[in-house]
């Protein structure tokens, strides 16, 4: 793993002072650094270069979202962990929908916000098993995603490659059903499911759940037709540790 550059932007000055310890006695930190807000990390992202970004997604802003934009568009896209005050479905659905790869309440101990940014450095997106235990989040999203689909229409330019049963499992997940109200639905086991939709992750290319019923809408292979959600509406740089 290559040394972490990570950049922190949150007006929380008290949390952060009892989480530097964590970064700063940890080797594969090289630099850490703060901004306050996501207007100054945004002038000052070019000189930080980032290769994780943690941001407080409490309050939505525009700036917010440009800094999340840019860091998903460079060279060398940032994952970012998303700082929410809670974990409620409002919430894990806007960090979901800007491309969070992990999500962490304002409460989350020390150590557990190094060991969740450690992950995503290493390419994992926790996020994913918050929205895999939440099937009505899932459902949210998807419905949300459909909504934007409108007025354009589903593409039908490629052929599905899943079977009926992965199809069937499929709207099933899209409808907001957990592994084990599918496995009762199709009268399987729980571990039929996972292993289908491992087959079907793989078969589609998807990174997760959310995104395989995304491509499911996307290309007419199935259809939802539900919620439509609502989306609850804080960078000069100072370091705050430097491991040796």
């Amino acid at each position: 793993m290559s040394a972490i550059r990570l950049l922190i932007v949150d007006a929380e000055d008290r949390y952060w002072k009892e989480t530097e310890p964590e970064f700063a006695t940890d080797p594969r930190f090289e630099q850490v650094s703060r901004a306050v807000t996501a207007e100054q990390a945004l002038m000052k992202l070019h000189t930080v270069r980032p290769s994780v970004a943690i941001v407080d997604m409490t309050v939505p802003s525009p700036a917010t979202s440009e800094l999340l934009h840019r860091l998903s568009t460079t060279t060398s896209p940032v994952p970012v962990v998303a700082i929410c005050e809670l974990l409620d479905d409002g919430h894990v659905g806007y960090a979901v929908g800007a491309g969070a790869s992990a999500v962490l309440s304002r409460m989350s101990p020390p150590r557990q916000v190094r060991g969740m940014v450690l992950e995503v450095s290493a390419g994992a997106r926790p996020i994913q098993r918050d929205v895999a235990e939440r099937p009505e989040l899932l459902k949210r999203l998807i419905s949300e995603f459909q909504r934007r689909l409108r007025g354009s229409g589903p593409s039908h330019s490629a052929q599905c490659p899943l079977t009926e049963r992965e199809r069937t499992i499929l709207d099933l997940v899209a409808s907001g059903h957990a592994n084990k109200e599918v496995a009762f639905e199709l009268g399987i086991s729980e571990r039929t499911v996972k292993n289908h939709m491992t087959n079907i992750l793989a078969k589609l290319s998807a990174r997760d759940r959310a995104h395989a019923v995304r491509i499911g809408i996307q290309n007419g292979w199935i259809c939802r037709e539900q919620w439509e959600p609502t989306v609850p509406a804080r960078a000069t740089i100072t370091p705050i540790g430097r491991a040796a």
